[in-house]
């Protein structure tokens, strides 16, 4: 497996009187996977952590906290208690402005912060750091951090919530990172009792009806470019009350999107609230997406990237666009 320097990391964790954990927006199994399998290593060490998140826990992922130890933020009755945490850690993202809500109030209070990701994106304003974009998925990093801390401690629950970032990072072993350590990790982690196929039919075969009315009028709505090349559709919140459905029922749109023949590029423009906008990129390995995610302020991966932009749902479809469509016509020529 990869090996970083954990050192400095670990003498930070060790050091903290009480650290806090979280995510980017809109949690996936990453996220959540390496949230949770922080958080049992750092009981196994002693030491106090809470989880919170800007946004609200997946329930696809509800089964990695049984405890129901994982917070969502509240700006009003959370803020002044941000206070008590002398560390924070970030997973899966950049940094803590990534981290919506809750990272624009934690960037007020100039806490120390960790930063363990995966992504290929500029990670400056954390003070410690392991980034490696070439881990098929953060919580991969993660489970290398826990094995430097003490192997020992890892067990079921730390090996399955490892497991889910790698599964939902990968596409369940089918994107361009299920390399070879991906399946190595995966054959590791069966050793601890993990059962991939009950994973695999909680965090994918669990949906509720709402979400299947949902899709069933994207797929009559999708917009198709460029000889087929390109697909993109929107999710207004009308859509969304029309189908009874809630935002965090919408993970893997884009992605089936994509599966189309065809399709080399899928856009998701979906209406969070009132002109909060976000868009998420997804290409099947042709076209680099996250140059046109960063030309507007967002990230991610070279074939997975995302942006949220305060406008109104036409305005943004209209600015991003014509950008994607100018990208797809040079790879076309």
């Amino acid at each position: 497996m990869m090996q970083h320097n954990w050192k400095p990391i670990i003498q930070q964790l060790q050091s903290a009187g009480k650290i806090l954990l979280t995510t980017h927006v809109n949690p996936d199994g990453d996220g959540i996977g390496s949230e949770m399998a922080m958080n049992y290593c750092l009981r196994k060490m002693n030491i106090t952590a809470e989880i919170i998140n800007s946004s609200k826990l997946p329930q696809e992922y509800a089964f990695l906290d049984p405890e129901m130890i994982i917070q969502q933020y509240n700006p009003i009755s959370d803020f002044s208690r941000l206070k008590e945490f002398d560390m924070i850690v970030i997973f899966d993202v950049g940094g803590i402005t990534r981290t919506g809500v809750l990272g624009n109030d934690l960037a007020k209070l100039n806490i120390p912060s960790i930063c363990i990701d995966h992504h290929p994106e500029n990670h400056i304003v954390c003070n410690f750091k392991v980034v490696d974009d070439k881990a098929p998925a953060t919580t991969c990093l993660i489970y290398e951090l826990i094995k430097e801390i003490d192997s020992t401690y890892i067990d079921k629950p730390i090996a399955e919530a490892v497991y889910v970032g790698l599964m939902t990072d990968t596409g369940s072993f089918r994107f361009e990172n299920a390399n070879k350590k991906a399946f190595q990790l995966a054959s590791e982690l069966l050793e601890f009792g993990i059962k991939p196929n009950d994973i695999f039919k909680l965090v994918y075969e669990s949906y509720s009806r709402q979400r299947m009315t949902l899709l069933g009028r994207i797929l009559q709505t999708v917009q198709y470019e460029i000889d087929g090349q390109l697909a993109w559709f929107t999710i207004s919140q009308k859509d969304l009350r029309s189908a009874g459905a809630h935002l965090d029922e919408i993970g893997g749109f884009t992605d089936f999107i994509r599966s189309i023949k065809g399709v080399e590029v899928a856009i998701m423009f979906l209406e969070v609230e009132a002109r909060k906008i976000r868009v998420n990129f997804r290409s099947k390995g042709k076209i680099v997406v996250n140059d046109i995610a960063r030309k507007f302020g967002g990230g991610g991966h070279f074939f997975a990237a995302g942006l949220t932009v305060d406008d109104s749902l036409e305005k943004v479809t209209q600015m991003v666009l014509p950008e994607a469509r100018r990208v797809i016509e040079i790879i076309k020529q």
